[in-house]
């Protein structure tokens, strides 16, 4: 389970990104965003609220994997 997912208002551009984004395989998904992360413009920053969405279920994602590890699935 992730954690709560904050709202957030896109462009129907960014909408279809992210929806194409979720259909792609597990295993495809860090090369996508290493990618669209290289492509950040240089004085683009990533504004704090996102960087802390982003670990909030990076931890969430991370602790669930332990907990399956830890349940033997």
């Amino acid at each position: 389970m992730h954690g709560a997912k904050q709202e957030v208002t896109m462009s129907e551009p960014v909408r279809r990104l992210i929806d194409s984004f979720d259909a792609l395989p597990d295993a495809d998904k860090p090369v996508a965003v290493a990618e669209l992360l290289r492509r950040l413009p240089d004085e683009g920053d990533i504004p704090a609220a996102g960087l802390d969405a982003l670990a909030d279920d990076l931890f969430a994602a991370l602790d669930a994997e332990e907990d399956d590890r830890a349940a033997g699935r």
